[in-house]
């Protein structure tokens, strides 16, 4: 378990340090028991909830100090310093963005997994109609884009054999919790370009020869 800890906000366009929390729960001082006023640790809790404490800190005193609003927090995936902060000048006032790194490992997780899972029953149900096989790449696509706030499984296939989880829930009569957080809109654009390339009539029609 790490005793200190250091969160720091960067400029994107300089590069320069704006501001900097260093943390600590170690004190020298107080564990020699030496009886003076000195500085003591600033920071009680667990090391994993350092970097949405420190966060919080140079959030809070931005107006303040530095008479700036920050309006963007750069993290991974599932950051909890995030949520600390996104409401500290009003209502979603800061903007979440991606790191690239988490994206390319959260869709390709996403689409092994999708892949294993469904390579028969997807795929190979679809042989021999280029239309189908379209649509199963688009709804491949749609799929793995989806997040809790934006539901994007329109193209998947209906009923309660759907590869499609969601799907499988709304056959069910089952309430549906989407776990993943899903794509910037930008990295979206990005991935659909492939996706596109693969509903190409000429590689389908091989194919379906399959």
């Amino acid at each position: 378990m790490s005793r200190n800890g250091c969160v720091s906000v960067i400029s994107i366009d300089t590069g320069k340090i704006l501001d900097l929390e260093v943390m600590t729960q170690y004190c020298k001082m107080c564990e020699m028991n030496i009886k003076c006023d000195h500085e003591c640790s600033n920071y009680k809790g667990s090391s994993g909830n350092m970097e949405s404490v420190g966060a919080f800190r140079i959030f809070e005193r931005s107006v303040m100090k530095r008479e700036l609003q920050y309006t963007e927090y750069y993290g991974d995936g599932d950051s909890k310093a995030f949520l600390k902060v996104k409401d500290i000048y009003g209502e979603d006032t800061v903007t979440k963005l991606e790191c690239i790194g988490h994206v390319q490992k959260r869709v390709g997780s996403r689409l092994r997994k999708l892949k294993k899972k469904n390579q028969r029953t997807r795929w190979k149900s679809n042989a021999g109609s280029i239309e189908k096989m379209q649509s199963a790449v688009i709804a491949a696509f749609f799929h793995c884009c989806s997040s809790n706030r934006n539901l994007m499984h329109g193209q998947c296939p209906d009923g309660k054999d759907s590869w499609c989880r969601y799907k499988r829930a709304l056959s069910d009569k089952r309430q549906y919790l989407e776990k993943s957080p899903g794509l910037p809109n930008s990295v979206m654009k990005v991935i659909k370009a492939t996706y596109l390339e693969l509903c190409d009539k000429n590689l389908l029609k091989n194919a379906c020869m399959v």
